[in-house]
């Protein structure tokens, strides 16, 4: 008797600590960044700007791998290409599903119409990438923002098992670490499906640090089951503004390269998330409308990139025209 009840406490122990504080059963972890081969994207913008202008000094940018952002239906046509090029290279595509209903909680204009549009989206992006697995960061901001509630948890949460289901490696956006704190990102996050994801995603589109980045998602990883994170360091190679300005901050510059082997406790890979180079919107000096691409901002983010060779930030700052 004594063997069996020790025998409970011990299963009872290891339930919770793959259930985290969240309780219940969370998916095994597949790890799907391990040893993999991320994608070079030679069809994205910068690809083709640096093609069409040779523009040898937007190599850094150019030719390291990114995500591919899928903002609505009329996307999905061009994921042939992609999943092509990803065969071709062996690498695995990361995707960024970027559609959800009032997107940005900027209403109804924004993203799809409406619960049921988004559903058939999603069922879409299943049937375009067909056998072909790819890694999927789920609504950036979608989680974070202010216009969260039951219903947009329960369209993540069923997007989340549609794409697991069918093979897929996602990973739930979190936000970063100057929104919500830890235990009310990890919260969120349990409503919107995080026990049947590969993770989530932290500081996509934003410019906190790769270290915070990381502390705060230890945090909020203790209360999810130990889920593994993504984090995005397309932009934070200087401190991020003090204001946390969303739109085109100065000065900023590139991050971290993407790795599939970042040695940091719980993070899957370091990636390029947000396209660099491409504008978040104006922020009253005149530049390009959010998701632009921007060869000016591209340039900057170069030449003031810590982790880039002199070489290459010089080539930068030489550059002169055409750069609007």
């Amino acid at each position: 008797m004594r063997a069996l009840l020790l025998g409970g406490v011990l299963a009872a122990a290891l339930l919770a600590a793959i259930g985290g504080c969240g309780g219940g059963s969370y998916a095994p972890l597949r790890h799907p960044f391990r040893g993999a081969t991320l994608l070079v994207d030679a069809d994205s913008p910068a690809a083709h700007w640096r093609r069409d202008h040779g523009a040898a000094w937007l190599d850094p940018i150019a030719g390291t791998p990114q995500a591919r952002w899928l903002t609505g239906p009329e996307e999905l046509p061009d994921l042939a290409g992609v999943l092509a090029a990803a065969r071709r290279q062996g690498a695995l595509p990361v995707l960024v599903l970027y559609h959800v209903p009032n997107r940005d909680c900027a209403g109804p204009g924004a993203g799809a119409r409406d619960a049921r549009a988004y559903a058939r989206f999603v069922d879409q992006v299943v049937d375009a990438l067909g056998d072909h697995r790819a890694a999927v960061i789920l609504e950036p901001d979608a989680v974070a923002a202010e216009c969260f509630d039951d219903a947009r948890a329960a369209l993540l949460a069923r997007a989340v098992r549609v794409l697991a289901d069918a093979g897929h490696h996602v990973y739930l956006d979190a936000g970063h670490p100057r929104w919500h704190d830890p235990r009310e990102t990890a919260e969120r996050l349990r409503r919107a499906g995080i026990a049947r994801a590969e993770g989530f995603s932290v500081n996509v589109a934003n410019r906190q640090s790769t270290a915070d980045s990381h502390r705060w998602g230890l945090a909020v990883s203790d209360l999810v089951g130990g889920r593994e994170m993504v984090i995005d360091t397309s932009r934070n190679g200087l401190p991020a503004p003090p204001d946390d300005q969303w739109c085109n901050a100065t000065p900023q510059a590139l991050g971290a390269p993407p790795t599939t082997d970042p040695r940091l406790a719980r993070v899957a890979a370091l990636l390029w998330v947000k396209s660099p180079g491409e504008s978040d919107g104006p922020c009253g000096r005149g530049e390009p409308p959010a998701g632009v691409f921007s060869p000016a901002q591209a340039r900057a983010l170069i030449a003031d990139a810590p982790g880039l060779p002199a070489s290459a930030r010089r080539a930068a700052r030489a550059a002169t025209a055409p750069l609007t």
